[in-house]
């Protein structure tokens, strides 16, 4: 199955917003560990069906081998991202900032990364866009 950009945008920016509502909505009476476990029980299921559209190419066993570590590391930061914003929306983070702040706080630090291990590119868009994503964050992080 292909996709455009466009559409692939969009798929990941309907799930972005789904995400935060819901995760903001979340009883706080569940427990955080409990309500991950719960919520990748219910994503492996409906992972499934998803097999129909993008088929194995190999094995199964083929396609495991031919994952390497950074698999545990998208883990581990799906672990770190989902109690985070848990724990944000649980503390009183606001619904309307919390994931600007978030992501723009994001871009800056891979812009850096991406940059100083993969050997990007800096431009001076790239330097416009670290200093506005920046000011954001001071702006929506500033005490009103």
């Amino acid at each position: 199955m292909n996709f455009t950009l466009s559409q692939a945008l969009l798929i990941g920016i309907s799930g972005q917003v789904l995400y935060h509502v819901t995760q903001k909505m979340v009883a706080p009476s569940v427990h955080p560990v409990l309500a991950v476990i719960a919520f990748y029980v219910i994503a492996i299921v409906l992972c499934l069906p998803l097999f129909a559209f993008f088929p194995l190419e190999k094995s199964i066993g083929a396609s495991l081998g031919a994952m390497n570590w950074a698999v545990i590391g998208v883990a581990v930061a799906i672990v770190l991202i989902e109690i985070g914003f848990l724990l944000i929306y649980r503390v009183g983070g606001a619904l309307s900032t919390s994931f600007v702040v978030a992501s723009a706080s994001t871009a800056v630090m891979t812009l850096l990364v991406g940059i100083t291990v993969f050997r990007e590119s800096l431009s001076f868009s790239k330097i416009a866009g670290f200093a506005l994503c920046a000011a954001g964050v001071a702006l929506l992080t500033k005490s009103a």
